[in-house]
């Protein structure tokens, strides 16, 4: 039986490969890695697009350049007639002009003006910081607290200031977390005042979500640090407000919306919200994925999001909301194939409900195996496949990484113990399993997948058809 390298099966028989062969499973992690830098490189060249940029020489000009002719060569002149009178009516082939830049991008709307800022800096800067390492609540510090807060979020909207914005957010982050307290002080009594300063933000950090773009984004990414669970209702707002094209005054764009889910997964992650929270956030995600047209990545972010979701059912009427989702996601054939496959990782995470067949999931998962086995078969060369093969092997094991203790790191929803649906489920979905490592280890080392191993899957796939 072919197996994929793990130290569960160090050796196995690979029938057309030779005899015992081992391989290390530290080989799979590094050509998947390899391939997924193509998606970050794919979300920074996005964002770069949504801010207006493009390169300078992508620009269309109005003047026709002058043809140099290589020294030693004759350029053609019907070549040269056509270069030097293009049709003014069409672009150069594979030509894309610039997108418009958005309008958030220059919008210059500061909550103070300089002298006022300055005047607050002089009386309040002091104060605040001391405040904050005396974890003084009495009336007196928390006016300090309230505008001090006010003055470092009115600081961040400043035209002037946007080129500090990285620095001006790291100085906040950093005087709400270390700043806070000292030696003499109490354990509870700083939880009090990281509790107040929290709040205040939260209270405050509207102003900056309708501000510039760049405003926005590190609001976002403030709210995201805290690791307090109230400030989801913020983020949440985010990402159902409408998309910026289609309100321009009080929608968000997409980049911002990336941002904001991946704060709802840090506090999926790390806050601690309590379960009414968690189904508010749920649903907002799964809300979130049904809406057509969606960017790719968004996509994924909120599958990323769903994947720490310890929710298993709607209270009000017992349905499976979550996993309902990631499975109309993995049979959606007009999605992206990474955004599918992201879903069969996510799915081996969440809890399944006994409203919801163990069998019907592990047939879904291989259903998309066998479909993406086909795809990988048809264009062997795309390296898009690594990723999502990887995504789907995920699915059924854990990645294997361990923390300082020796403990999974990938761990299922609830973190209690290792991701993935062998370590749940492991009589329904071995069979699938075995059928799927075969067809995994091939795409990863980059060859097509084997035509028996696909047949495999498919009289696998064919005898089981997934219910509703």
């Amino acid at each position: 039986m072919n197996r994929l390298c793990h130290p569960s099966t160090r050796h196995h028989s690979d029938k057309k490969d030779g005899p015992v062969k081992y391989v290390d499973r530290a080989e799979f992690p590094i050509s998947v890695h390899k391939a997924r830098n193509a998606f970050r490189v794919a979300i920074v060249c996005w964002l770069i697009s949504c801010a207006g940029y493009a390169p300078a020489q992508a620009q269309p000009s109005s003047k026709t350049k002058p043809v140099t002719k290589p020294a030693g060569k004759t350029v053609p002149k019907a070549a040269l007639e056509k270069f030097e009178q293009p049709d003014p009516d069409k672009l150069p082939p594979g030509f894309q002009p610039a997108p418009e830049p958005l309008a958030i991008m220059d919008l210059d709307q500061p909550l103070a003006t300089t002298d006022e800022l300055a005047k607050l800096k002089k009386e309040v800067v002091s104060k605040f910081t001391k405040t904050l390492r005396d974890c003084d609540l009495s009336s007196t510090g928390k006016q300090v607290i309230e505008t001090g807060v006010r003055y470092r979020l009115a600081e961040m909207t400043l035209k002037e200031k946007r080129k500090e914005l990285p620095d001006l957010h790291k100085a906040l982050i950093r005087d709400i977390t270390t700043g806070i307290g000292n030696p003499g002080i109490k354990p509870a009594d700083v939880a009090s005042m990281v509790q107040f300063v929290n709040q205040e933000l939260v209270k405050q950090m509207p102003q900056l979500l309708v501000n510039n773009f760049y405003v926005r984004l590190h609001a976002v990414l403030i709210l995201s640090e805290l690791d307090y669970a109230p400030s989801h209702a913020l983020l949440l707002q985010v990402i159902q407000s409408k998309e910026i094209q289609e309100d321009p005054v009080l929608g968000q764009p997409s980049a911002i919306k990336i941002a904001a889910t991946q704060g709802l997964t840090r506090i999926l992650k790390y806050a601690s919200p309590p379960v009414a929270q968690r189904t508010i956030i749920a649903h907002a995600l799964v809300d979130e994925l049904q809406k057509p047209n969606t960017h790719w990545w968004y996509q994924l972010r909120l599958i990323e999001a769903l994947r720490h979701m310890t929710v298993a059912v709607d209270a009000g009427n017992n349905k499976p909301f979550v996993i309902d989702q990631l499975l109309a996601v993995i049979n959606d054939r007009e999605r992206p194939w990474t955004v599918r496959s992201k879903a069969c990782f996510a799915i081996g995470r969440v809890p399944i409900p006994a409203a919801v067949k163990p069998e019907d999931v592990v047939n879904t998962v291989a259903d998309f195996a066998l479909q993406l086995s086909t795809a990988a078969q048809a264009k062997p060369n795309d390296q898009v496949w690594k990723s999502c093969v990887w995504d789907v092997y995920l699915a059924f094991k854990a990645d294997g990484s361990k923390d300082k203790d020796g403990k999974d790191k990938d761990q299922d929803a609830e973190r209690k113990g290792a991701g993935g649906l062998l370590a749940r489920i492991k009589p329904v979905a071995q069979p699938a399993y075995d059928r799927i490592v075969p067809i995994v280890r091939d795409v990863i080392h980059g060859k097509s997948p084997d035509a028996g191993d696909v047949k495999n899957l498919g009289d696998f796939v064919r005898e089981r058809v997934p219910q509703k």
